[in-house]
């Protein structure tokens, strides 16, 4: 027993030796890199973004990267592109989520044990697995044992799941109490028949895959440990966390830690080669040097000059003005300050040197040069002699080439002397894919520290640890794929969850309002990822932050929609794509379009036919009179054959247009009667219903039904066809008469009014606002003024078509303006809305005749082409700038009354 206790000794001697050397190794390189590094990059999603409760109880990552959260309204889960909830029976919390070995997502609550499951469209939804008064409590944990799903109740009981039903498996000594705070319990302990199961201080200890380990302190934040078990940091509400009361955190295996709180959700990038220092950790101002002396890093900005101790900046006591320059010396470190040159001493004493302004530092040896406001002056070691080398005024970098030479800058960017010449600066050195995610932040000085590179800028310090390169591989294997679709708005097409079909189910012809929303598995926090999409490999369009893209009315057809992300770094992802299609509306598919254009070239060539035979009569007519006048008269007789026939083309048209008319009158109105005739001869079946089999019956109301339907679609057509000869008739119209020297300010008053009175309803309903700025003087032109107040009101009253729309999708404040201005002798109308703009596709378009996006019951399409028309008779010009969903302005021109 002796000699055992002795080789145990000597055994515990050797390593307690071990590990007292040990501890010198990481005291010393703890004071060597005591400013080594910042704090991860935290995000935190309050209540009003993921649009729950913002109380949170346990949280774990699915397939795909899906964030699940146990929540007081229900199962709060994020596929990286939404924020959605689905809420559990009874409307009762959520307080656990498990994922068990077959990737099922287990939910338990108070009263409930569920598990989600998925639809056939990818839907997810919550199947509940207990009975109701099988057990009453709140679910406290779940867990596998042996295969087996079992999870706890505060009842004091352990259930299992077994073949979707659920059993009691054992009742436990623990007792627990009925409390709205669900604490947390070790299931080990609880297994082993222990009453201590409630865990009080570290709930939760998690390994990330560099051996990192992260401890839950109960209502203590985060406590973050390197791989032998040392604290390296803590995570709480001081230093940027959304809640000291972690209920779980969950690792997504690409350098994300989740974590649920009372006080909502939060991702922190752990680990990292990236860490922060922003003005939560003290820092303030922008950032102009670093530098390192004595063991500690120095900061110096606009705000002062700071150190950095246990991640936290600190002021560095009597230097408060913009430390422009910091330079170490054998002596202490030199920091060039707008009110002097001051020398923090080892230790951290701090004494001021000068009272002169100085923007720039450079020591050689025994001498310093100081940048000042007016030239650069050299001072020695102990600054007691000052002399001026330069008048270069306001110098703000200094240097000294091999032999000695000395080169200045001064703030204009003027130089004197030879540059000397530099290695690459630190940002050159970080590979493409550490510099590219930060190049969203404007940064104003870099510093190179071993493996680490400190990047400043604006109330920011950004720590690149180049030495964890190990850590790159977190960026790899990220796939993009489609998280929904939605149709009209709130249908889902694809709810995201299985495998995704290539191709959606096919849509109607009046399902044609889409939207997709698409995200990667796995996106870090630091920088943004972009995303772009492709309709029918077309053109990509542009990079954005945006994860979804809308169609409001696409077109009938077949569409493949392609999507790609692309990280912060440059990286790609692969392109996923998904297939729909729209079908065309029975009347408008092909061999309905083809029954149409046959009957309509019959019937153009049956008008043709009678109006040639027409025009052969009155050929023969013409020739008879030319015969019986006299020699005397032939060359009138000929000028007026030659009159005749050119009346007869534009006649021609008009004739057309008559011919074409009445038939139509005649389509439209029989088409009318024939419905009210079915309607007769359908009530005269069902009169004598019971002299009619069921079989004869039903098919004789389904083909009245049809002939109805078909009438009905005839009568439509019909009017949209004599709206459209309405419209050639409109445009054959004479407009060059009528013209006068007239007030078009005087006009532009009464449209004012015009458009308050016919628009009342539309500005109501939508609060639209309206802003007419006229001159004070008279506009006088050559014109028609019932012409030019047409034209006027016909964009006017597109102007609210367009934010009508607009205001029907999303809310906002409409406005619609109409501004005249006298330039050159012209007077230029601007009329203005921000409604829902024109396509850059079709803008060349709109003024074509019969060109318009609306239905032909809204509009002919002849409106504007007219207006032009108008505009261009009056010797003006008029033109048209839009954006797509952000505006639309018109310029019309006119020329003014010359004096």
């Amino acid at each position: 027993m002796n000699m055992e206790m002795t080789i145990r000794q000597k055994g515990i001697c050797r390593r307690l030796l071990h590990a007292a050397f040990l501890l010198l190794l990481v005291f010393h390189y703890s004071l060597s890199t005591s400013y080594a590094q910042g704090l991860p990059l935290i995000r935190n999603y309050t209540a009003a973004e993921y649009h729950a409760h913002n109380v949170n109880y346990d949280i774990e990552i699915g397939e795909g990267g899906t964030i699940f959260v146990a929540n007081f309204e229900g199962i709060l889960y994020y596929d990286r592109a939404q924020w959605r909830i689905i809420h559990a029976p009874d409307i009762n919390r959520a307080t656990v989520i498990y994922r068990d070995s077959k990737n099922t997502i287990w939910a338990g609550g108070y009263n409930f044990m569920a598990r989600l499951q998925q639809r056939p469209n990818g839907e997810l939804f919550l199947q509940q697995v207990n009975r109701q008064g099988q057990f009453e409590g709140e679910v406290m944990e779940i867990f596998e044992d042996k295969g087996a799903l079992q999870f706890v109740v505060n009842d004091d009981n352990i259930y299992e799941v077994r073949h979707d039903s659920v059993f009691l498996k054992k009742r436990t000594n623990a007792k627990f109490k009925y409390s709205a705070d669900r604490a947390v319990i070790s299931v080990k302990n609880l297994l082993e028949g222990s009453q201590d199961v409630i865990l009080n201080n570290i709930i939760q200890t998690l390994t990330l895959d560099d051996g990192i380990q992260v401890q839950v302190r109960k209502d203590n934040g985060l406590a973050i440990l390197d791989g032998n078990g040392h604290e390296l940091y803590t995570i709480t509400e001081a230093n940027g966390l959304c809640s000291n009361q972690v209920s779980y955190v969950a690792y997504d295996h690409h350098g994300l830690l989740w974590g649920a709180t009372a006080h909502g959700i939060f991702a922190i990038e752990l680990p990292s080669v990236y860490s922060y220092i922003l003005p939560k950790d003290g820092l303030s101002g922008e950032v102009q040097a670093i530098a390192t002396f004595d063991n500690q890093m120095y900061v110096g900005g606009t705000n002062g000059l700071y150190s950095i101790a246990a991640r936290q900046c600190r002021r560095v006591a009597g230097i408060s003005n913009i430390c422009w320059a910091l330079c170490p010396s054998r002596d202490g470190l030199l920091a060039a300050t707008s009110s002097g040159i001051y020398r923090i001493a080892r230790g951290g004493a701090v004494s001021r040197m000068t009272s002169h302004s100085t923007t720039a530092l450079l020591i050689d040896r025994d001498k310093v040069y100081a940048g000042e406001p007016e030239g650069v002056y050299v001072y020695q070691s102990d600054f007691r002699q000052r002399s001026k080398i330069n008048d270069l005024p306001l110098v703000t970098d200094i240097r000294q080439d091999a032999q000695g030479g000395l080169w200045f800058r001064n703030v204009y960017g003027k130089t004197i002397g030879t540059e000397p010449v530099a290695g690459k600066a630190p940002l050159d050195e970080l590979p493409g894919h550490l510099e590219k995610p930060l190049s969203d932040i404007h940064l104003t000085t870099q510093y190179r520290d071993g493996h680490q590179t400190w990047l400043g800028g604006d109330e920011i310090l950004v720590i690149v640890d180049t030495g964890q390169k190990e850590l790159v591989r977190l960026t790899d294997c990220r796939s993009i794929r489609f998280r929904s679709v939605m149709m009209g708005g709130d249908s889902v097409l694809w709810g995201g969850f299985g495998e995704m079909p290539e191709k959606l189910p096919r849509l109607g012809s009046d399902e044609r309002h889409l939207q997709f929303f698409y995200a990667l598995d796995h996106a870090p926090l630091t920088g943004t990822t972009l995303y772009r999409y492709r309709l029918n490999n077309d053109r990509w369009s542009a990079w954005s932050e945006h994860q979804s893209v809308e169609f409001l009315n696409l077109s009938y057809g077949t569409y493949t929609l392609s999507v790609q992300a692309q990280l912060a770094n440059g990286e790609l992802s692969e392109v996923a794509s998904v297939d729909f299609t729209i079908a065309y509306p029975l009347l408008i598919r092909w061999y309905m379009v083809a029954l149409y254009f046959i009957a309509f070239l019959y019937l153009i060539y049956l008008l043709f036919r009678y109006r040639l035979k027409k025009l052969q009569k009155d050929k023969i007519k013409l020739e008879r009179i030319v015969e019986e006048r006299t020699a005397d008269l032939r060359n009138a007789q000929q000028e007026l054959i030659r009159h005749e026939k050119m009346a007869s083309v534009g006649k021609l048209t008009e004739g057309l247009i008559d011919r074409i008319q009445n038939p139509m009158n005649y389509i439209i109105n029989f088409s009318k009667m024939s419905v009210d005739l079915l309607k007769d001869l359908k009530d005269d079946i069902g009169r004598n219903k019971e002299n009619i089999s069921k079989d004869d019956y039903q098919d004789t109301e389904d083909v009245l039904g049809m002939l109805t339907d078909n009438l009905k679609n005839v009568d439509q057509y019909g009017q949209n066809a004599s709206h459209m000869l309405k419209a050639m008739e409109e445009m054959l119209k004479d407009r060059t008469g009528g013209y006068v020297d007239m007030d078009l300010r005087s006009v532009l008053l009464q449209n004012e009014q015009m458009f308050d009175n016919y628009f009342a309803k539309e500005k109501a309903q939508y609060g639209i606002q309206t802003v007419f700025t006229l001159p004070d003087d008279t506009m006088l032109i050559h014109g028609n003024p019932d012409m030019l107040s047409k034209t006027v009101m016909n964009m006017l009253n597109n102007a609210v078509y367009a934010v009508a729309k607009k205001a029907q999708r999303t809310a906002y404040h409409p406005e619609i303006s109409l501004v005249a201005t006298l330039a050159d002798g012209c007077y230029v109308l601007k009329i203005r809305d921000d409604g829902i703009g024109i396509e850059e596709t079709i803008i060349d378009k709109i003024f074509d005749p019969f060109f318009t996006t609306k239905t032909t019951d809204e509009a002919t399409g002849i409106g504007l082409y007219l207006g032009r028309e108008i505009i261009q008779n009056h010797g003006g010009d008029i033109s048209v700038d839009s954006v797509k969903g952000e505006y639309t302005e018109f310029t019309i021109t006119l020329p003014g009354l010359k004096s």
